[in-house]
């Protein structure tokens, strides 16, 4: 099953840069759901790691809602990544194959610590990225399309 978590929390928060940039103060669960075509209790599950890790706030009441607890500039796509994902792997191995032979008695370890690389630089290339510098390259893509 592929795991949407990611994708879904960079947008709401391209979203919330957005809204930085033009001036709103913040955008509601419901305003962020419909942006990513989901629901409100989604986005709100989505949202308590982005708040624990300082990259959001959350004011509650009538006009309540989420911000960037930053400035886009200084939040790179890594944090995000990795305050959504925690620490689930990208990949995971198989530890159910009984071990018969070279390869089925080492590929778990072998495996293991190839995904842990992948992990690491994912991680590596998403922390070179701001918020601030895919809002932009959206806009660069949004100017192109017209």
């Amino acid at each position: 099953m592929i795991d949407v978590r990611f994708p879904t929390a960079l947008q709401m928060m391209l979203s919330l840069a957005l809204a930085q940039a033009e001036g709103v103060e913040r955008l509601s669960s419901a305003e962020l759901a419909e942006g990513v075509d989901s629901n409100p209790t989604f986005v709100r599950r989505l949202l308590v790691p982005l708040m624990q890790v300082g990259l959001v706030r959350s004011t509650m009441g009538r006009d309540g809602g989420v911000s960037l607890s930053v400035d886009a500039a200084a939040i790179t796509l890594g944090e995000i990544y990795k305050a959504t994902m925690g620490d689930k792997r990208l990949w995971s191995g198989r530890s159910d194959i009984p071990h018969r032979c070279l390869v089925s008695c080492n590929v778990e370890q072998f495996f293991g610590k190839l995904a842990y690389e992948v992990d690491e630089s994912v991680v590596r290339l998403l922390g070179k990225r701001t918020l601030a510098d895919t809002l932009l390259e959206l806009r660069t893509l949004d100017a192109e399309r017209v």
